[in-house]
Order: structure tokens, then sequence, then C-alpha cells
């Protein structure tokens, strides 16, 4: 069964208007009923617009209220409730061997990272990158074109690229 309904996302849910378009509401709603039933968990009231990839969803967990714009790419990730997501964010789930220079990196393979772990009342702004097995803490922002490359202390404020701390919400 989860195979059809990623299928259905990929094929035609995906591809749906967003939100803000004539009817977008009603797409939006299809489209999550597609994707809560391919990936690992769902909570409610979860907004995913269009051309989000998420894999074959079986490490991905979202919690309730969540909004995910447009175009985002996210594997192996949980994601706490009321969490915001700009377009075009990255939210990676492996990288390459690196270690043996002997050996062309195309055929050494994949690192493979623990989960990444977005926390509750986070933003993400739009085209952030977030690397593999990061953890990002509770009430924190992270700036628009950041690129994560350690984890974030909760109700921090951090931007640039390697993203770093700018200041506390405390």
């Amino acid at each position: 069964m989860k195979n059809l309904f990623s299928f259905l996302y990929y094929a035609i849910g995906k591809h749906f208007p967003n939100s803000n378009y004539p009817a977008g509401v009603f797409f939006s709603s299809v489209r999550f009923f597609f994707l809560k039933n391919f990936i690992k968990g769902a909570g409610s009231n979860i907004v995913c617009e269009s051309g989000i990839f998420f894999g074959d969803g079986r490490d991905i967990e979202i919690g309730n209220n969540v909004q995910i714009n447009e175009n985002c790419w996210i594997r192996n990730c949980k994601i706490g409730n009321d969490v915001m997501i700009g377009p075009h964010v990255m939210i990676l789930n492996y990288g390459h061997n690196t270690d043996d220079v002997n050996i062309p990196m195309i055929k050494q393979g994949v690192r493979n990272y623990p989960q990444t772990i977005i926390e509750s009342d986070v933003w993400i702004g739009s085209r952030a990158i977030i690397l593999p097995g990061i953890k990002i803490g509770k009430g924190s922002i992270i700036g628009a074109g950041s690129v994560v490359t350690k984890d974030v202390v909760a109700y921090s404020v951090v931007a640039g690229n390697p993203a770093k701390f700018i200041k506390s919400r405390k």
C-alpha cells in the first residue's frame, strides 16, 4: 500500500498547485493524504506545498502544525511540531566516503549518518542546507541560505555558510 501512495504522491500529488492558488487548499489536503500514507509518521495539520521530495518516506516523521514550502528535499529526518520550512530547503541524508586517496571517491561508496532531528517551533529559511545527522534545537531560527554543518542549540538564531551563532532568542 505504501508503494501505491508513494506512486500517487510523485506521479500527481507533488505537481498539484500550492495552497495559495484557487482550490489550492483542496490540492494540499489531497497531497497530504498521499504523503501520510507512505511516510513513516505524520501528525495533523501539515501543509506540504508542491515539488517536495521525500525519497521513499521510510525515514521521514513529521509532527503537528508543520508547513513545508515548495521544492524542498527532505530525507532521514524527524520534524517536531509547529515547524516552518521555507522553499528550496535541503535536508540531506548521506555523504560519500573520501578516506582513501588511492581509490576514486565515486568508488568508495556512501557514508550513512544518524537521523536529522528538527525539534519543535523551528523556522528554517529559504534555500538553507542542513547536512546529515544534525540536530536543530527547539525554538531555533535558521537564516535563509545558511549551510548548517553543526548542531544548533535550542532558541538560537544561526546564519551564514557555514551557519554561525548570531544570537539567542531568550
